[in-house]
């Protein structure tokens, strides 16, 4: 505690950068204009080649200077005021398949007698403004600490993320709810249009690096969605000369719309795009990619598969955990792979579900046709069940009659595959 009083007092320079990953861009929260400045501020002084968070010492007469005050109540109330709210609330981002909702701040400090403050970030939002590598985004303070409206911030965050590609679409629904808008506000679309779009149209390109045009998308007469057409205003110094310790990442842009052109060509639907960018790095989407394109033949519903097999990294999965298995595998090297496979997993496993899962897996790994896959499986199947302590019961072995009934199904799905390749 004694270090965190003792801690040095940060200057406010709008010439500052803010340096967040993408993802946090991406989150929802909402604050007041007053806490997303305070915010704003805070976040100005992370140094993004940090291991830790610093304790961040402002004196409030700086602070009053930057974020104005609307009470009567002395400069030191208000920012206790202030800072306490924003203390209070929480930003909420997805991870591994997972919603964590965490606080802003964990720690303010107030000195009435030295006109100060002292501010601690969240420890739990280290990897989301420290050591960033790439999938991040950066700005300079005065674009953002001028503006009147919350929506305004948030407007420039979202479309400064997407300053290289010049073009970002949402849905309404999708703008309101990365905005913050509650469904009793604004409800028709013409007082959003002119309270929030228009606004931020007017302020950006004012006070701001960049600014937009917008078009909207149409079902009818309804509009559903908003395109917004991005126009760099090169009014500010580049970041790679004023932050050196950001790490730039060359041709991102071009590599991340290469990635979006081989998901369409993967029938993902473009409007999870955002969600795998702004979420997963390049280059667990691009290996992932890979793996799903080798077994675009064998997938049925390739598109959902190659969404699962970025979110679960399939890829890096069986690079560090499964044993190769190529298309001359025996049946013994094809039982320790399904046997490794398998007790990967601490879940109670059903005979229906290892039969179906193996077969899709033996499909994609040996390339093969269901009715192929089904005759490997088979051959295998009684020593996998025991090896993965599977009862007779739990199997529902079946009779020579069904067993027989199964090779007709067999013989005759593959003579359907055999002719549908001629």
């Amino acid at each position: 505690m004694n270090d965190k009083l003792n801690a040095q007092i940060y200057e406010i320079d709008s010439k500052d950068w803010i340096t967040k990953s993408n993802t946090i861009i991406e989150s929802q929260y909402k604050l007041t204009l007053q806490e997303q400045r305070i915010l704003l501020i805070t976040a100005s002084k992370v140094q993004p080649s940090d291991e830790d968070f610093k304790p961040y010492k402002f004196r409030v007469t700086d602070l009053v200077d930057k974020i104005g005050i609307s009470s009567q109540t002395s400069m030191y109330s208000y920012i206790k005021s202030v800072v306490k709210g924003l203390q209070g609330k929480t930003v909420e981002f997805k991870k591994d398949n997972k919603t964590i909702v965490a606080n802003w701040l964990v720690t303010s400090i107030y000195a009435e007698q030295e006109g100060t403050v002292i501010l601690k970030f969240n420890p739990d939002l280290k990897e989301f403004f420290l050591q960033l590598k790439e999938r991040f985004t950066s700005y300079q303070l005065e674009n953002v600490i001028q503006l009147n409206s919350v929506y305004s911030i948030r407007i420039y965050e979202l479309l400064k993320q997407y300053e290289s590609l010049r073009k970002r679409t949402f849905t309404i629904d999708e703008l309101r709810e990365k905005l913050g808008i509650e469904k009793s506000k604004y409800k028709q679309y013409g007082h959003l249009k002119d309270r929030v779009i228009n606004a931020a149209k007017q302020e950006l390109a004012e006070k701001t690096d960049i600014s937009f045009t917008f078009q909207e998308v149409k079902k009818g007469r309804k509009v559903t969605g908003i395109i917004f057409q991005i126009n760099s205003r090169k009014n500010s110094s580049s970041p790679i000369q004023e932050i050196p310790h950001v790490i730039v990442v060359p041709g991102d842009q071009e590599k991340e719309q290469s990635l979006r052109d081989r998901l369409t060509k993967l029938k993902v639907k473009k409007e999870l795009f955002d969600y795998l960018f702004n979420t997963y790095s390049l280059e667990q989407i691009k290996r992932n990619i890979e793996y799903a394109e080798k077994r675009a033949s064998t997938i049925s519903s390739i598109g959902g598969y190659t969404y699962k097999a970025i979110c679960s990294d399939y890829a890096k999965s069986l690079l560090n955990n499964n044993p190769q298995l190529d298309e001359n595998a025996d049946s013994a090297a094809i039982l320790k792979y399904l046997t490794d496979y398998w007790n990967r997993t601490n879940e109670p496993l059903q005979s229906w579900f290892v039969e179906e899962k193996s077969v899709e897996e033996l499909q994609v790994k040996l390339e093969l046709n269901p009715a192929e896959a089904d005759t490997k499986f088979e051959l295998i199947k009684d020593r996998l069940y025991q090896a993965l302590n599977i009862t007779i019961a739990e199997t529902q072995q079946l009779s020579f009659d069904e067993l027989d009934m199964k090779r007709e199904d067999v013989k005759k799905r593959l003579e359907k595959y055999k002719k549908s390749t001629v």
